[in-house]
């Protein structure tokens, strides 16, 4: 005898041997329960994964927001206060602008020792991730003060550039 598929229940007993209940797909409902809960878990994942890499715009806007806010006012460089490298990864993460959680900034600082080109009064530093290719050269000057027990207050300029430092 065939039964209606409007009179099977919504949930029935698992099959596996537990007393657990499951969406009963023979049941438009549960067929309908089914089919929307794989399409919350595939937007959940890709919201997760979207909130927890930068974006191309992101890391533009934050790398362009940080040096504004290097130049607003004077930093404190020093023994307990830092150095340019964590003070330019600060103020990138400060800015408001790339993702809550997951992905990290590298600032790393681009040795001219032997370059006759770099300027003299100039560091410069990379900046990256790894969700985006693009990379950033920040050019700070005055140059870092050397490492003194004490702290300095120095007014930076920062000059951005979107690609490797050369």
């Amino acid at each position: 005898m065939h039964r209606d598929h409007g009179d099977e229940p919504v949930f029935r007993r698992s099959q596996w041997g537990t007393t657990r209940y499951v969406y009963n797909a023979r049941n438009p409902v549960g067929r309908g329960l089914i089919i929307g809960s794989l399409l919350f878990a595939v937007g959940a994942l890709y919201y997760l994964q979207a909130s927890s890499s930068w974006s191309e715009g992101e890391l533009h806007d934050a790398v362009h927001s940080a040096a504004r806010t290097l130049e607003a006012e004077d930093q404190v460089v020093g023994s307990w206060a830092g150095d340019y490298r964590s003070m330019i990864r600060d103020a990138i993460e400060d800015s408001g602008e790339g993702p809550s959680t997951g992905s990290t900034v590298h600032v790393s600082e681009v040795d001219d020792t032997y370059d006759r080109d770099a300027g003299a009064s100039v560091d410069r530093f990379e900046v990256s991730t790894e969700d985006v290719d693009t990379v950033y050269c920040l050019s700070v000057s005055p140059q870092e003060p050397e490492f003194t027990m004490s702290s300095v207050e120095v007014a930076v300029s920062v000059t951005v550039n979107e690609n490797r430092c050369a």
